[in-house]
C-alpha cells in the first residue's frame, strides 16, 4: 500500500486496515484521488495519506516485522 485513502476500522475478529488507492465510493458520498485536497478529513472515518507509513502514524499501528 502506499498513497491513498485509509480508515482504520476496530472491530470484529480483528482490527483492520482499509485501503483505497483511487476513490472510495459510498451511497452517501463518493471521494476520489484527483479531489483528494479538497475533503475536509475525516470523511466517515477516511482519510488520505501520502504514504502507508504515514497512516500508521496517525492511527498509532505497530509495524509487524
Amino acid at each position: 500500500m502506499t498513497a491513498g485513502f485509509y480508515k482504520y476500522k476496530i472491530g470484529e475478529p480483528k482490527d483492520q486496515l482499509l485501503y483505497a488507492p483511487n476513490a472510495v465510493h459510498n451511497k452517501n458520498y463518493k471521494l476520489l484521488k484527483e479531489e483528494k485536497d479538497n475533503y475536509q478529513y475525516p470523511v466517515s472515518g477516511w482519510y488520505w495519506f501520502d504514504t502507508e507509513e504515514e497512516a500508521f502514524t496517525f492511527f498509532n499501528i505497530e509495524v509487524e516485522e
